[in-house]
């Protein structure tokens, strides 16, 4: 389990990251609560995937903590107030 939670944690800073750093003009909340949402989401939804599948599903978990992560990050995106100063390009 101990590996699972380091797992969780790692993949809960790389979803928050991510969000900060790719999507940042969608976070008008400050930076630090966005990755520490992803964090404790991670952890949070993790746990209760490994209570879920039981031990030996580590794969199964982890990809669970990210997608929870990841829906949970995406609850404090706010596109209606992007800025307009950086216009998005493909």
């Amino acid at each position: 389990m101990t590996v699972e939670l380091i797992a969780f944690a790692i993949a809960g800073l790389a979803v928050g990251l991510g969000a900060v750093l790719l999507l940042g003009d969608l976070f008008p909340a400050p930076r630090l609560v966005t990755v520490l949402t992803g964090l404790c989401s991670a952890l949070l939804l993790g746990g209760v995937a490994h209570i879920a599948f039981g031990d030996g599903h580590p794969v199964e978990t982890t990809v669970c903590a990210v997608l929870g992560s990841a829906a949970m990050v995406s609850l404090l995106a706010r596109p209606d107030k992007r800025s307009t100063h950086h216009p998005r390009h493909a």
